[in-house]
């Protein structure tokens, strides 16, 4: 491994406590409403900067078009689409959501999903024996959602931090450290995820970390390495 590796690693190792700690510290809703927001989230946010689709999802909240039961599938898709095609604010900017179309069928068909299956998503989420168990479930029923997205859901809904989000900061890192060698920064196959995970989880350990709050350590640090150009050493 080298020094600029060594420097990644050393980082993510610093920042993986004080995560702990704020998440150990921290209240996470679990009511319907908030899951609905999570989970809207995780699927407005493939191919989309995060805060774009926090915002979109938070458009969809306010709406309370996920919580009325009494509107039809149709109708559903029909004021999803409505409302990802209004812009959002931004970071003070007003900012088009990029697939307002596919999103809105997406989340109007994993409504109906979770409904056919449980009354609610929380009786859902609450249904399964293990988060793996339940990762695959929502990856094989749930449309809008990959292994990735399913992790993430997971683990903002405090269900599990032993899932592993491998998104594109993730795997950047792991390719800096020779864990990846890639050319994929989307992994839909959840066989060929499982895999990097396990990579992940071991890279975990060794940081005495739990794998679903490396995501947070190795983000912070990934971007702030992206800013900075490497120093050349004398």
């Amino acid at each position: 491994m080298n020094t600029s590796s060594n420097r990644l690693k050393n980082a993510v190792a610093a920042i993986c406590p004080d995560i702990r700690d704020r998440v150990s510290k921290a209240v996470i809703p679990t009511d319907e409403k908030r899951l609905w927001w999570e989970l809207s989230s995780c699927i407005l946010s493939s191919q989309v900067p995060y805060p774009l689709s926090t915002a979109a999802a938070n458009a969809i909240n306010n709406d309370g078009i996920l919580h009325d039961k009494c509107v039809s599938a149709t109708k559903r898709a029909k004021r999803l689409e409505e409302l990802l095609i209004t812009p959002v604010e931004v970071d003070g900017k007003q900012r088009a959501y990029r697939f307002p179309v596919a999103r809105a069928r997406q989340l109007a068909a994993a409504h109906s999903v979770v409904m056919d299956s449980k009354c609610t998503l929380r009786e859902l989420v609450k249904s399964f024996a293990t988060a793996t168990e339940a990762r695959c479930w929502f990856v094989k029923h749930v449309p809008g959602i990959g292994p990735k997205q399913a992790s993430m859901f997971l683990r903002n809904a405090g269900v599990s931090y032993d899932l592993a989000i491998l998104d594109r900061h993730v795997l950047n890192y792991m390719t800096k450290l020779g864990m990846y060698s890639g050319d994929n920064y989307s992994i839909s196959s959840l066989a060929q995820y499982r895999r990097h995970e396990v990579e992940l989880k071991k890279h975990a350990e060794e940081l005495d970390c739990q794998v679903g709050f490396l995501d947070w350590a190795i983000w912070i640090v990934m971007r702030v390495a992206n800013r900075v150009p490497e120093v050349a050493t004398v």
